[in-house]
């Protein structure tokens, strides 16, 4: 089926609409579904603390605005962080600048990892509007900004995704899914995964054995990883090598929610939304045929 027939059936069963009430329009119908109030941080505040903020709620990107006017500034994401602390070209800075010392790396401002030129969209938008800009820029969320470029709200994948949840379309996961799954090993090390996240731009990896799901890995597990207290306790010793070669499997979810392919979008919407995840496996008799994300509902909205 094509991508105009799954928004023709979508139009038809009506589970999905980006229409918004006319008296709303002003105000822009991106802002009944993006988080608001948003959570900002300044340019000034430690690495760290954007670690431990996101492991505490869950964020996978922060705003980083002006702690007066609110201005947007900038956005650090997970991948970001990752990259910093390990993954990828942020984490030479770490080498060159300390010496390897992590414990100094992880008190520098967030300005030294953050994106600066961030990519947002107006308060006055369409939700069409948002997809088409995170689809074009590959990226996972867009701040939400008024006239002023002051951070009002943020909008997510998962919050394009949630919109599918409880809605039967008549769209089968097969359809959406990606078959072609990159994914580790019960043996793969966290540094590993943080070479795979931050070079391919994988955010999860389902972890594989005799071909069977034994887990998934994600970036926000490798993040709350570094903002345990365990792990700390190595950073503030300077050592990081020991923390990256801790399996993957370790602080990975173990109870991982997968679907079949003949099962309706709609219901694997609803169980990112439930289980507040991002992605879900795809098995036949317990083999992983496939993942659909929250990215892969875009397909079927205009």
């Amino acid at each position: 089926m094509s991508r105009e027939s799954f928004r023709r059936t979508l139009r038809g069963k009506g589970p999905v609409s980006l229409k918004t009430h006319p008296s709303k329009k002003r105000e822009g119908e991106i802002l009944h579904i993006a988080k608001s109030p948003v959570v900002t941080m300044a340019p000034t505040t430690p690495i760290y603390d954007a670690v431990q903020m996101m492991a505490k709620e869950g964020f996978r990107r922060i705003p980083i605005a002006n702690p007066g006017t609110k201005t947007l500034e900038g956005i650090v994401t997970a991948t970001d962080i990752i990259d910093y602390l390990g993954g990828g070209k942020k984490f030479e800075i770490i080498q060159q600048k300390y010496g390897g010392n992590i414990f100094k790396a992880i008190n520098e401002p967030i300005r030294l990892i953050m994106t600066k030129n961030v990519v947002s969209i107006k308060t006055s938008a369409k939700i069409s509007e948002a997809i088409a800009l995170m689809t074009e820029k590959n990226l996972g969320g867009l701040p939400v900004v008024d006239e002023e470029n002051h951070v009002r709200a943020i909008i997510t994948e998962r919050d394009i995704a949630n919109m599918f949840a409880d809605r039967i379309s008549d769209i089968k996961v097969s359809q959406l899914m990606s078959e072609k799954v990159v994914t580790a090993l019960p043996t793969t090390t966290i540094f590993e995964v943080e070479k795979t996240v931050t070079t391919q731009g994988f955010r999860r990896l389902p972890i594989i054995s005799d071909g069977k799901v034994v887990g998934i890995i994600t970036t926000m597990d490798i993040i709350r990883f570094f903002g345990s207290g365990e792990v700390f306790t190595y950073l503030r010793s300077g050592t990081i090598v020991q923390v990256l070669n801790t399996p993957a499997l370790k602080i990975a979810t173990k109870n991982v929610a997968t679907i079949s392919p003949n099962a309706d979008v709609g219901q694997a919407a609803k169980i990112m939304r439930d289980k507040d995840i991002g992605a879900v496996p795809v098995v036949v008799n317990d083999k992983i045929v496939g993942i659909i994300t929250e990215r892969d509902f875009f397909k079927i909205i205009e």
